[in-house]
């Protein structure tokens, strides 16, 4: 008997991470099965040097570990542990990399990676504050002028070296248009994903902001282009009916005086 257990849930987003590393509902889901579920790590001090790194195990799925095991002879106590904890104790260590699943030289498997220290650590600190502006006490139970939402936009660089932005918009049948704006990730997913909308924003580098309302009209840095937009559309694919996601420029505007 064993005193510890896996995850499904995180080694599925896992794979899918491995599949398509870049896709932001991928990534932003993945880092949020890393803080829900526990990995299995080695209980005692234990570092591999693989080529010139020194790497620190842990798993996923029994397939893995029983392949570890069987490659190990000395022996070893493995456990749960949240991926946070795992990655908070070993800052203090000196390690190179993470390897979930780790394989034999020559062997490969689709739950298998290395993660080097500091882009993991960049990595996880940006969806982390993702999943907390968006998730935690910066939106739960704010107002919509006050909480967050993801935003798709377009960036670039001007002559003058200032960041100019773009914004994807919905249009309604009378050619007004709105920019998509989303309190969730399963409701951004449903645009993100849209073979119309989201498809070819990934294909254009797309990328997406995670502000408050008062940044699209009022942005502390750079510049908005908001040419021929009305306002804002609230989690549009969620929406009965689409005129009731809508919120134009000049409720907000009233809305926001009304907090002040």
């Amino acid at each position: 008997m064993t005193d510890y257990q896996f995850s499904p849930e995180l080694d599925e987003r896992l794979r899918d991470f491995i599949a398509d590393s870049g896709n932001f509902v991928i990534d932003v889901g993945f880092v949020h099965a890393l803080h829900a579920y526990t990995v299995v790590e080695i209980a005692e001090p234990f570092v591999l040097p693989i080529e010139d790194k020194n790497v620190i195990p842990v798993f996923t799925s029994a397939d893995a570990l029983s392949n570890f095991q069987e490659r190990v002879t000395e022996p070893l106590t493995f456990v749960n542990q949240p991926f946070m904890t795992v990655v908070d104790n070993l800052l203090s260590q000196e390690f190179d990399a993470i390897a979930f699943n780790l394989q034999p030289t020559g062997q490969d498997a689709n739950n298998a990676i290395m993660l080097g220290r500091s882009d993991l650590v960049a990595f996880l600190n940006y969806y982390t504050d993702v999943l907390n502006k968006l998730l935690g006490s910066a939106s739960q139970g704010k107002s919509q002028t006050e909480r967050y939402y993801l935003m798709p936009a377009f960036a670039r660089t001007t002559a003058d070296g200032e960041t100019a932005r773009i914004f994807a918009t919905l249009s309604k049948p009378n050619g007004e248009s709105f920019v998509p704006v989303f309190t969730n990730i399963l409701s951004f997913a449903k645009w993100y994903n849209h073979a119309d909308f989201g498809i070819p924003f990934q294909e254009h580098d797309g990328l997406v902001l995670i502000w408050q309302l008062k940044d699209l009209q009022h942005p502390s840095m750079g510049i908005n282009d908001l040419e021929d937009v009305l306002g804002v559309a609230v989690d549009p694919f969620d929406a009965v009916d689409y005129e009731k996601s809508v919120i134009l420029w000049d409720a907000l505007n009233i809305s926001s005086e009304a907090n002040d």
